[in-house]
């Protein structure tokens, strides 16, 4: 009797060891895994796998896992610095790879996401996208122009910044965190008539100017916001893009047709852009491409200002 109470002491001894050392094993903090700073001239599998995991994110873009931390890998690493807000020296340090490999966990913002990337977090994109309506298909892993369109329309119909880029403001709308990013409070709190305003303006962008350079499609928004603004024209975008003289429509895309468009990403950034008060051409309140039409009336009648592109600009 006396033999047995003597083991059930033992085991029950050993029992209490056991998970004694099992609470202090687990109260002991799990260090985060550290990586060795990996930078030009750095060789080795750290630099393949890097390569890799910034080929998988769109960022490193030669057609070869290389092992060899070149200028096309520290370009890379620059820009997905710049894309995840960490310092920008082109350095895989400890944060820039943490970022790298343990920062795809969760939802929310995850790094920017633009036309031509080719990775999974396009894919959850698209998915994402699709799960409300807004991109039509099978979601590929490639962010060409569908997708691109996809990003616009969510963009108008949440009052984000318009540029068809995947960036914080919209992923962190999209996947359910509120925006980090500062920006013009007016952009983040849009109605929808300035939303419709903003599609309409680069409608007529498009129409007018989509083969010109940037600046020419933020003057020919320019242009309407200053007719808006002017006792001379109707005071709203749509009633501007609309009006007829003698019988003739002001723009010649509403005689055409061709006023109604899907405009660009970059036509809707430069709508956006006018619509907030861009004014690269002043007051202007005219223009015409000297190339399709003579324009005499304006010539002869209003200021010249400027040549943007192919259009020149009279106020």
């Amino acid at each position: 009797m006396n033999r047995n109470k003597g083991v059930t002491i033992l085991v029950m001894s050993i029992t209490m060891i056991l998970v004694a050392g099992s609470i202090l094993i687990s109260a002991v903090p799990v260090q985060a895994a550290t990586y060795s700073v990996l930078r030009v001239g750095s060789r080795g599998q750290a630099v393949s796998r890097l390569q890799q995991t910034l080929k998988n994110k769109g960022y490193f873009t030669y057609p070869k896992i290389t092992g060899y931390y070149g200028t096309i890998t520290r370009d890379a690493v620059i820009r997905f610095q710049k894309d995840y807000g960490l310092y920008v020296d082109g350095i895989a340090g400890q944060k820039t790879q943490t970022a790298l490999y343990e920062g795809s966990a969760g939802s929310g913002y995850k790094g920017t996401l633009r036309f031509g990337m080719y990775n999974e977090r396009v894919r959850e994109l698209q998915n994402a996208l699709k799960a409300l309506g807004y991109f039509k298909g099978t979601a590929t892993g490639y962010y060409g122009h569908v997708t691109e369109n996809a990003v616009i329309a969510y963009q108008i119909d949440y009052g984000l910044r318009i540029d068809g880029i995947a960036g914080p403001q919209t992923q962190n709308a999209l996947f359910g965190k509120k925006s980090t990013v500062n920006s013009t409070a007016n952009r983040n709190t849009l109605t929808a008539k300035e939303r419709d305003d903003i599609f309409w303006l680069a409608r007529v962008i498009h129409a007018e100017s989509q083969g010109e350079p940037y600046i020419g499609k933020v003057a020919v928004g320019n242009v309407v916001m200053n007719r808006v603004n002017s006792k001379q024209f109707p005071n709203t975008i749509y009633g501007v893009i609309f009006d007829y003289f003698q019988g003739i429509p002001q723009f010649s895309p509403v005689a055409d047709g061709t006023i109604y468009n899907n405009p660009s990403a970059e036509c809707l950034k430069a709508a956006e852009e006018a619509y907030w008060g861009s004014k690269p051409v002043g007051n202007a309140l005219y223009f015409f491409n000297p190339k399709k039409a003579a324009g005499s009336w304006i010539v002869n009648n209003r200021q010249y200002i400027t040549t943007i592109g192919n259009h020149a600009f009279y106020n």
